[in-house]
């Protein structure tokens, strides 16, 4: 801590008293240690003073700075975070967002890294919209700002020194993208932190939300004019962004026809993906849009599976599924699955570049080779729900799977450690315990007994999402005591397990769509398939009353009732 500079993070609060707990929680939590926290309560009228100081008071070793005052509203609290501020860096959050984790470090790093005097980052949606696509935005230049095709918002983290005399200005709205772009024009480095997510709340009623489209185009027109009066050639028209906001039936046709964007695109990715993704931007802003692409998604995918002819053997009661992301791995996944001595068929989802791919036969137990290949979506969870969907058509056929996929994660230094430790422990020399097990209608899952995780310890950006997911599985009344209660609802990670299909009825039958998966991005927390994951743990074997199993040397025990708060040695 004592090489690294001190990072002021402001969390400006108005009403948020629900929310400002988390926010407060996820900046103490930060795996970068060197922050000074200052929380401004800008006249609350709810009871955010009360919650604010009950969090406070059990911190009293942390640097922290708390101002409550009568409201001033968000320019003046922007500017006071400003003046308070002490750290090289900065940052704000607002009270109803929250970082994750290593939002922080990540974010020094890159600005470490290449010299950057603000790192901003993409955006993870959470709140009243689930399966809202992350977004991508591109590397920075001013013009991008000016156009609106990318945004910094206030949790961007920024060099105080390059800050210099700006600050917030605007009332009405975009006091964010007024700031940084004079940022931009006074010469700041801007870099963009695209692996890096805050976690970005979609609320009904917020400011953004309850302002006319049109009176914020003006109020953006006299921003960019200001600025152009001093900037000059270094602004763009700002016409170019009325059109771009509100183009006339002629303009929209020119617009679709003619852009450098969208005849790079057609030409790097052809017409078919440039056009989804052009229907997907609008989607984002418009709900109708949104609804109707999230039908086509949904068809899409669904199609696929119908047309999935599986072939099965007779007598066979177990079903490998294999989420085949990582073709290369495909060796050393054949070699441990040796080790099943019971008939079983394989069922492979690949890539759709890999759909013609042949594999051999395991062994003398292998019966029947199944292989679809699926949009890359969802991660292992959704090809699997989907394979299991369809597994389940024919009752009398399969009672057991195992579920296991090509797992690298690329964003850590032990992905391959990480595999051999899933695959050794889950699948031992000897399985015959595990399928006596699995021949037991009370029990749920069987998993590696090193990979029980504590929910409580990894929650990660997750909660929301599994509230909504687990409330179409039983009642509110009880995922509220699970989610109360996290250290008692541990989950198999790196979700890969044995498991009887029965169990899995719920999860395939509680509305989930392809449609409610996220986009990937190269998320690592925060996705609905993050969510499952959790959901697969002990939350599931309560709703369906089954038994939770570890396996390890080929001895398979029940999972104790106790709680878990340990540190999971291959946490992402």
């Amino acid at each position: 801590m004592k090489n690294k500079p001190l990072i002021s993070v402001i969390i400006t609060n108005y009403n948020y008293g629900k929310y400002v707990p988390k926010a407060i929680e996820s900046v103490l939590n930060q795996t970068y240690k060197n922050i000074e926290l200052i929380v401004i309560n800008d006249g609350s009228t709810d009871n955010s003073d009360e919650i604010i100081k009950k969090i406070l008071t059990k911190c009293p070793d942390r640097n922290i700075n708390y101002v409550s005052r009568e409201n001033r509203g968000v320019v003046y609290t922007r500017n006071q975070g400003l003046e308070l501020a002490q750290g090289d860096f900065l940052c704000y959050l607002d009270a109803d967002d929250y970082f994750n984790n290593d939002y922080i470090e990540k974010n020094y790093n890159i600005a470490k890294r290449y010299g950057a005097d603000v790192v901003y980052p993409n955006w993870h949606f959470v709140g009243e919209w689930l399966g809202r696509p992350d977004t991508n935005f591109p590397e920075f230049t001013p013009e991008l700002l000016q156009l609106q095709k990318l945004h910094c918002k206030p949790e961007s983290l920024v060099r105080k020194k390059a800050i210099k005399d700006h600050r917030f200005e605007t009332e009405k709205v975009a006091e964010d993208w007024d700031f940084f772009i004079g940022l931009s024009l006074d010469g700041a480095k801007f870099k963009l932190a695209k692996n890096n997510f805050i976690n970005y709340r979609i609320s009904t009623g917020s400011r953004g939300s309850r302002n006319d489209p049109k009176e914020d185009t003006q109020s953006f027109v006299d921003i960019l004019t200001k600025y152009k009066n001093k900037y000059d050639d270094k602004v763009i028209d700002p016409n170019r962004l009325v059109k771009l906001r509100h183009p006339n039936i002629v303009m929209k046709v020119l617009s679709m026809r003619y852009p450098r964007v969208v005849m790079e695109s057609v030409k790097k990715d052809g017409a078919r993906t440039t056009s989804i993704k052009a229907i997907r931007k609008v989607a984002i802003h418009n709900k109708w849009a949104w609804n109707t692409l999230w039908r086509v998604r949904n068809n899409k995918y669904k199609r696929t599976i119908r047309s999935f002819a599986i072939q099965k053997s007779p007598n066979t009661k177990l079903a490998v599924v294999l989420h085949l992301y990582y073709i290369d791995l495909w060796p050393s996944i054949m070699k441990k699955l040796r080790s099943i001595d019971v008939p079983f068929d394989l069922f492979v989802s690949v890539q759709i570049k890999d759909k013609d791919i042949s594999l051999d036969k395991i062994n003398k137990y292998h019966k029947m080779t199944n292989i679809v290949a699926l949009p890359n979506l969802g991660r292992d969870m959704l090809p699997f729900m989907m394979i299991v969907s369809k597994l389940c058509e024919d009752t009398n056929q399969y009672r057991y799977l195992l579920k296991i996929h090509s797992k690298k994660s690329l964003h850590r230094d032990d992905g391959n450690e990480w595999l051999n430790s899933l695959l050794g422990q889950l699948i031992p020399n000897d399985i015959s315990n595990v399928i006596k097990v699995l021949e037991d209608r009370k029990t749920g899952l069987v998993g590696p007994a090193d990979h029980v995780v504590s929910l409580s310890k990894y929650m990660g950006d997750n909660k929301e999402r599994i509230r909504k997911i687990a409330e179409t599985m039983t009642d509110k009344k009880t995922v509220k005591q699970m989610l109360d209660s996290p250290s008692k609802y541990p989950f198999f990670g790196g979700t890969m397990f044995w498991g009887r299909l029965d169990f899995l009825t719920p999860l395939l039958e509680c509305g989930i769509t392809p449609a409610d998966f996220n986009t990937e991005r190269g998320q690592i927390d925060g996705t609905t398939a993050h969510a499952i994951e959790r959901i697969l743990g002990k939350i599931l074997h309560t709703v369906t009353q089954k038994k939770m199993y570890v396996v390890d040397k080929a001895i398979v025990s029940q999972l104790p009732e106790k709680s878990y708060t340990a540190n999971y040695k291959h946490v992402g």
